[in-house]
């Protein structure tokens, strides 16, 4: 069984373009006009240079934060695209902007903020995520104290460890239908109250040129079998960008609710990288309109936050991912936030190291991140 514990972090190697919704990109004569009221909402979410506080480096940081927020709202032309040639456009991510009020703060990040997006402070939901070495020689479920409640799971023994308020989200990595191995691997959490639902692959390829073929049909099979006979149980999948670079990443005729009939889709765009010189958050931004592009409804995202780099992954930009700060984290964090604000839950990739990298488990500045993300942020 291929396991969501070797993560394909990899570059792309298909040559797909950025299509999105089977459209084209729009002319700059048209996203310039079909974009004014996005920029005008995003605009108007930048708070104003005289509520800088502070000293007078402190007021200058928060200036030049907001001038970077600024241009950021005026980037969303970039993001404009048309369904036919000669038309009028759409600015993508439509009216993401005005979901949540900005911050109040004036803090600023040491982050290289290519792009940013104004923001509150993170997706607010009940259930949080982190994958990778949950349990630790005894039994005993360790990213608990810092607030996760959705714990990674591979066997009905592991059941058993897990705290009272902690659910589980079981790893099955099969893309193979509803067959006599599914159905084996599934039956025994048939009824346990703990399960929350079924991790069902982890960035599965619907053409085969990455990884093994993972046809849309199979999961559908597998995911309709689950809904039949684990009631309420969610299934789940982190998507795959088919594209070449996260810059510009496309979903198109992969997966989505009308093909495959899973309930949960992660999207995992992961913005820190040497080669940007901090993190580009803009990669976040694109992957949500990808995604809403392809057909999956902002209500069944996930968000996956970095929280792992270094070690032997290497990025889809000639780079490297890098663990990120804390300030860092928070700005991921905010930028998620307007996108998908109430998410069934969140997932932050990775708890456990995998391969010579750095992640949440050696980092207590990223912890302590979270566990202040995870405590706060309770669903409606």
């Amino acid at each position: 069984m291929q396991s969501h514990r070797a993560r394909r972090l990899a570059a792309a190697t298909v040559g797909a373009v950025l299509m999105l919704a089977g459209g084209v990109a729009a002319k700059p004569s048209h996203c310039r006009k079909d974009c004014k009221q996005e920029i005008r909402d995003c605009l108007a979410l930048v708070p104003k240079n005289e509520d800088c506080a502070g000293t007078r480096a402190e007021k200058r940081a928060c200036r030049k934060m907001h001038a970077a927020e600024r241009a950021t709202c005026h980037n969303f032309v970039k993001l404009c695209k048309q369904q036919e040639p000669g038309t009028s456009g759409i600015c993508l991510p439509s009216s993401t902007t005005t979901t949540r009020p900005p911050a109040t703060t004036t803090t600023t990040t040491s982050a290289t903020t290519t792009t940013t997006l104004v923001g509150g402070s993170g997706p607010v939901t009940d259930l949080h995520y982190a994958s990778n070495n949950n349990f630790d020689s005894s039994g005993n479920y360790v990213p608990g104290h810092v607030g996760f409640n959705l714990a990674d799971v591979s066997s009905v023994r592991e059941l058993a460890f897990l705290p009272s308020g902690v659910r589980a989200l079981v790893w099955l990595g099969l893309c193979n239908g509803a067959d006599a191995t599914f159905i084996g691997a599934v039956q025994p959490f048939i009824g346990n109250p703990k399960v929350f639902g079924f991790y069902l692959m982890d960035e599965p390829d619907p053409t085969g040129q990455r990884v093994p073929l993972c046809p849309a049909a199979s999961l559908m099979a597998e995911s309709d079998w689950i809904h039949a006979h684990v009631p309420g149980a969610k299934t789940f999948i982190v998507m795959l960008n088919v594209n070449t670079t996260s810059t510009a990443p496309t979903y198109a005729n992969t997966y989505n609710p009308g093909n495959s009939h899973i309930d949960l889709y992660g999207l995992d765009p992961y913005p820190c990288r040497t080669e940007v010189g901090g993190c580009d958050y803009s990669m976040i931004i694109v992957a949500v309109a990808a995604a809403e592009a392809a057909g999956i409804p902002r209500d069944s995202i996930v968000p996956v936050y970095q929280a792992f780099g270094g070690g032997g992954w290497s990025d889809d930009g000639g780079g490297q991912y890098t663990l990120p700060t804390a300030s860092q984290e928070r700005q991921i964090l905010t930028t998620w936030g307007p996108l998908v604000p109430n998410p069934v839950f969140d997932y932050a990739y990775s708890w456990g190291t995998q391969n010579s990298d750095q992640a949440l488990e050696g980092s207590t500045a990223l912890q302590a991140v979270f566990s202040a993300h995870n405590v706060t942020s309770a669903g409606p």
